[in-house]
């Protein structure tokens, strides 16, 4: 029985995990869940849910709780949230043309691909840096979305030196 009362379909990747959770360990119910991890039981409900995503201290609380694997949490909180704003017609590339502007959609699944490659790209960049100087991958995680959020969907303006140089190669432009 699904003690939280959501449907599976209802919840986002991060949320589904805590269901199996639940289902796995049947003494354990969304109320015990949700003290454990000092959230109340609503509070708990709504960010499984696809619309809502925690914050990073009540996920790092969770998964220590489920006993998942923090950096599979970081992943799935984000993954989501890029989800959320493709969603709400946020993943958006916009540049600014001599003539005027362009705006593309990009598709959900380019923007996670894009996310976990700069997450992996920082990873392989800082491999000889020792683990107590880095930041923990939940923080790698808000970064590589903060850098897909801001420097891939927001306005940029092209120079005109650029487009001379892509009309002549014969790019075209977004």
């Amino acid at each position: 029985m699904n003690l939280l009362k959501l449907r599976p379909e209802d919840c986002s990747a991060f949320g589904r995990l805590v269901l199996q959770y639940l289902q796995e360990n049947p003494h354990t119910n969304m109320s015990q869940l949700a003290k454990q991890v000092k959230i109340s039981r609503a509070g708990l409900g709504w960010i499984c849910l696809k619309r809502s995503s925690p914050d990073e201290e009540t996920a790092i609380k969770i998964a220590q709780t489920i006993g998942a694997d923090m950096t599979k949490v970081a992943r799935l909180v984000y993954e989501n949230k890029l989800e959320n704003l493709s969603n709400l017609g946020g993943l958006n590339y916009l540049t600014h043309l001599e003539r005027g502007s362009a705006k593309r959609a990009i598709p959900a699944e380019d923007a996670i691909v894009g996310l976990n490659a700069i997450f992996h790209a920082f990873h392989y960049v800082t491999r000889s840096v020792p683990d107590i100087e880095k930041p923990s991958d939940f923080q790698i995680y808000k970064q590589a979305y903060e850098v897909v959020k801001t420097q891939f969907l927001k306005a940029k303006k092209t120079s005109k030196r650029q487009n001379s140089s892509a009309r002549a190669s014969g790019e075209t432009s977004v």
